[in-house]
């Protein structure tokens, strides 16, 4: 397949989850730290340590959007370059709340000054995390309407709005700074990851509702061992069934730099 690869969602939060990262696979990865409502759920998260030892990571700290958030980026802010960070994380979902709830604006603000991405939740979520299961405030129709203010802000609809494939493809098609990713689908008790075939299918057909689609899609597995997501193979087995091998490159890697355009103060094409 490909040599380049950047695995843009990932939950590799303490060495133990890095090491087996690396036995199983290469390149470059995108770390997302967990928020305080996981910790009874989730493993010990020293994401900020973690990456900044280690230079084929990358953070995107996660934003509290039930907390004071300007204090949250106040903080953020003193890190920027200590800890390579080049995004940032909304658990849309698991918190209630819409991509363009005015309170959220702020955040948006800061990704803009400091070239940031944005990456939300979107859809369905871990069977062992808890959620305010707030379905509908994550639809990706919600996410477009920020991609739309913050046209210098490039925007991630995590997960393809699971399960609103379909509908998330078509409201994010040409909207050139919005991107997706089918990350997190194998995880043990979930339909997709029982039925790997029956999950390619269905991504397919959401994303070849168009055929410049594969622009948008960018390679992540929400990998975390801990709460049941150490699918990576089966990433690549679902690339390979969907796309042409002229477009691994994008997928892997040209359109995970596009979607975090600050990787490139790090990574050197």
């Amino acid at each position: 397949m490909t040599a380049k690869k950047i695995d843009c969602h990932t939950h590799i939060v303490n060495d133990n989850i890095k090491r087996e990262y690396f036995l199983n696979t290469d390149g470059f990865a995108l770390v997302m730290p967990f928020i305080d409502k996981f910790k009874a759920n989730s493993p010990p998260d020293d994401a900020y340590e973690t990456v900044k030892n280690d230079s084929r990571l990358f953070l995107c700290p996660s934003i509290d959007i039930s907390s004071d958030i300007p204090e949250q980026l106040a903080d953020i802010e003193k890190s920027l370059s200590s800890y390579r960070i080049v995004g940032l994380k909304i658990y849309l979902t698991y918190q209630a709340g819409r991509a363009d709830d005015e309170r959220l604006m702020c955040i948006y603000e800061f990704a803009k000054k400091h070239n940031l991405s944005v990456t939300y939740h979107t859809g369905s979520v871990s069977l062992v995390l808890p959620s305010d299961g707030d379905m509908e405030g994550s639809n990706a129709k919600y996410v477009r309407n920020v991609a739309e203010r913050f046209p210098e802000v490039n925007f991630i609809v995590a997960h393809m709005d699971d399960p609103r494939y379909d509908e998330c493809i078509r409201v994010m098609h040409g909207v050139n700074n919005m991107f997706t990713d089918f990350s997190g689908a194998y995880e043990p008790g979930t339909k997709e990851g029982g039925d790997i075939d029956w999950a390619v299918d269905t991504f397919a057909k959401a994303i070849n509702q168009y055929p410049d689609t594969y622009k948008q899609i960018i390679y992540g597995t929400d990998f975390c061992p801990p709460i049941n997501l150490s699918a990576i193979d089966e990433y690549d087995y679902t690339i390979k069934r969907i796309f042409k091998p002229s477009q691994f490159e994008d997928i892997y890697f040209n359109n995970c730099i596009r979607a975090f355009p600050k990787l490139k103060n790090y990574i050197k094409e």
